[in-house]
C-alpha cells in the first residue's frame, strides 16, 4: 500500500491534502470505492467525484476538488496511467530465471536478465535481448530476434524468422509469422504457395490476445514503430502500417495493403487488399475500405466516405423511410 505522499513523490505530482493518507487501489470515478484513487478530466466528473466516497483525486491544475485530497498533472489519465504501475501484482511467479521444462536450443543466445517459463520452447539461431520475458507455453522458432524488454505472454507463437524490436509485448496466443492465406488453382485442386518472408515488429509495438499476423509471401508483413494492435485482428501477408496505428478488436486487413502513420481503424473495419491508406485516417467501426483513401479525415459507411457526407446520406435514408412508412400506413 502506498501513501499520496508516496505516489506525488514517484510520479512528481503537486499534492494538496493530507499526505499521511493510505491508497489501497485505484478506480474510476463511478466504480465510487473508499480507500481509493481516482482521476476527473471534465465537469461532470467533477461533480461526481464531490459526492463520491472516494477520498483522492488526480486532477488538472488548479481544478481542486472541496473536501478532497487533488493530485495535479496536466494530464489525469496519463498519470492514472502511470500510478497503476505502482499497483501491479506479480504475474507469474517461478524459483529460477529459467525454469527447466523450457526447451532451449543450444545455438540461442539469451541476453541477460531474461526470463523464461514453463514449457517455453526456444529454436535454433534465436536471439532473445535482455530483460524478455517469455512465459508459459511460448513457441519461438528458429531465427527469431527479439530485441530488448519484450513480453510474451502464454501461448504465443513466433514463427521463424520473425524480429521484434524493442519493448514489443504481445498478449496471450497472439501468432506472428502464420502462412498467409496463398494458393493456386491447378488441374482442379488448390496448391499451396510456400509463404517464404517474415513479419516484423518495430519498437513499442503491442499486440492484442488471439491476434494474428501472417508472414510475407516473399518479403516482410511489417508493423510500424508504437502501433497498437487490439484482440481477434487479422493482418495478411505483406500488410504495412505506419507508426504508430490503432487497430481496434475485429479488424481486418487483406494482403499488400499499406497504412500511413496514425491510423485509426475501429472496431470490424474491414479492408481490402492490394490499397493504400494515408496518414492522419480515422475509420469508424464496421466500415468497408475498397479502395485507396488519399486524404487524411474521418471517414465511415459501407464503401466508406467522408464521415460528414456518411452522416447525411444515413439521416435522409432514415427520413426517408419514415415517410415511406407513414405512407402506407394512410
Amino acid at each position: 500500500m502506498l501513501t499520496v505522499a508516496d505516489i506525488a513523490e514517484r510520479v512528481g505530482l503537486a499534492l494538496h491534502g493530507d499526505p499521511s493518507l493510505v491508497i489501497k487501489g485505484l478506480c474510476g470515478v463511478t466504480d465510487d470505492q473508499p480507500e481509493c484513487l481516482s482521476f476527473v478530466t471534465s465537469s461532470k466528473h467533477a461533480r461526481l467525484a464531490m459526492t463520491s466516497q472516494i477520498p483522492a483525486f488526480v486532477v488538472k491544475p488548479g481544478a481542486l476538488l472541496a473536501g478532497k485530497i487533488c493530485l495535479e498533472h496536466a494530464a489525469p489519465e496519463y498519470a492514472m496511467a502511470l500510478i497503476a504501475g505502482l499497483f501491479q501484482r506479480s504475474r507469474f511467479t517461478q524459483d529460477t530465471a529459467i525454469h527447466p521444462s523450457a526447451v532451449i536450443h543450444p545455438s540461442a543466445e539469451i541476453g541477460a536478465q531474461v526470463q523464461i517459463g514453463p514449457g517455453v520452447c526456444i529454436g535454433a539461431g534465436v536471439r532473445i535481448g535482455a530483460r524478455c520475458r517469455l512465459y508459459a507455453g511460448v513457441v519461438v522458432m528458429d531465427r527469431v530476434t527479439l530485441g530488448a524488454d519484450c513480453v510474451l505472454y502464454p501461448h504465443v507463437v513466433l514463427r521463424e524468422d520473425c524480429v521484434l524490436g524493442e519493448r514489443v509485448i504481445l498478449q496471450p496466443g497472439a501468432i506472428i509469422g502464420g502462412d498467409g492465406y496463398g494458393f493456386v488453382a491447378h488441374a482442379g485442386h488448390h496448391v499451396k504457395i510456400p509463404q517464404l518472408g517474415t513479419v516484423v515488429l518495430e519498437d513499442d509495438v503491442e499486440i492484442g490476445a488471439n491476434t494474428t499476423i501472417d508472414r510475407g509471401r516473399f518479403t516482410e508483413t511489417r508493423v510500424g514503430r508504437g502501433t497498437k494492435i487490439d484482440n481477434l485482428v487479422m493482418l495478411g501477408h505483406n500488410v504495412k502500417t505506419g507508426e504508430n496505428c490503432l487497430l481496434v478488436s475485429q479488424v481486418g486487413i487483406s494482403g499488400s495493403t499499406q497504412l500511413g502513420d496514425r491510423v485509426t481503424l475501429a472496431g470490424q473495419v474491414g479492408v481490402t487488399g492490394h490499397i493504400n491508406i494515408c496518414s492522419d485516417v480515422t475509420v469508424l467501426g464496421k466500415a468497408g475500405i475498397t479502395k485507396s483513401i488519399r486524404e487524411p479525415g474521418f471517414y465511415a459507411g459501407m464503401p466508406i466516405k467522408p464521415v460528414e457526407r456518411w452522416r447525411r446520406a444515413m439521416a435522409y435514408l432514415y427520413r426517408a423511410s419514415a415517410k415511406d412508412a407513414e405512407h402506407h400506413e394512410d
